[in-house]
């Protein structure tokens, strides 16, 4: 019964605590925020590297391999150092404040967008791009049609990295430093909670955490279904 009593207070705390949905919403906010940046920069340069053969398609794939396994506390570690106030860009001063997590994130989730959307394009028939030229598109119309044929693997490079940015915690915790009602999101809370002895508190943010994880990815995998008629 213990477990059961558990998750029934955790949603009671769910329905009653305002802190709760407010760390939810900064936690939807800044990885939502990243992603987008992160495909933003990340699909076009997926594009050109797919397209690419030869050595400097090796060149790429060695260096998406070591970026998308780049440890988050390394990557925190360095978005600290460059932001710190002694540090290079230490004038702009966003150390400890939601934009600081929005670039770690984004520094973690970049290579995904990039290595899916190289994978997709580098799957297209050779002939595709091909067709594409010999039927007189120009650079920005032949990027145009690519896009379409591969925005299905595209969409899964998308769903990945909000996966990835919604269960960071390392990076975040170092750049961001988990200041209640400013930089404390869904993962970092949780670790607090347990912490503190809130088992039931933790319960409801992880219970929390799941819900937007799936209805996130739910809505994106609607979406790739329906691209794919």
């Amino acid at each position: 019964m213990g477990l059961l009593q558990d998750i029934i207070e955790s949603l009671l705390i769910l329905f009653s605590s305002q802190e709760v949905w407010t760390i939810a919403s900064l936690s939807i906010a800044i990885s939502a925020s990243a992603v987008a940046f992160a495909s933003i920069i990340g699909i076009p340069i997926g594009i050109t590297w797919g397209l690419q053969n030869g050595k400097s398609r090796r060149l790429s794939v060695a260096l998406l391999n070591t970026g998308m396994g780049l440890p988050p506390v390394l990557v925190g570690l360095v978005v600290f150092l460059v932001f710190t106030k002694r540090g290079p860009l230490g004038s702009f001063e966003i150390l400890f404040t939601p934009a600081a997590m929005v670039m770690a994130q984004m520094i973690l989730t970049l290579p995904i967008v990039i290595g899916i959307t190289r994978s997709t394009i580098h799957d297209l028939p050779d002939q595709f791009s091909e067709m594409l030229v010999s039927l007189g598109a120009n650079r920005k119309q032949q990027y145009q049609e690519i896009f379409h044929e591969a925005r299905s693997g595209i969409l899964i490079a998308i769903i990945v990295a909000l996966g990835r940015a919604f269960s960071e915690v390392g990076a975040i915790l170092i750049v961001g430093g988990n200041i209640r009602y400013r930089t404390r999101v869904l993962t970092t809370a949780i670790i607090t909670e347990i912490g503190m002895g809130e088992r039931t508190t933790a319960l409801a943010l992880g219970i929390l955490l799941l819900s937007i994880s799936f209805t996130l990815t739910a809505s994106l995998t609607l979406i790739q279904s329906r691209s794919n008629r």
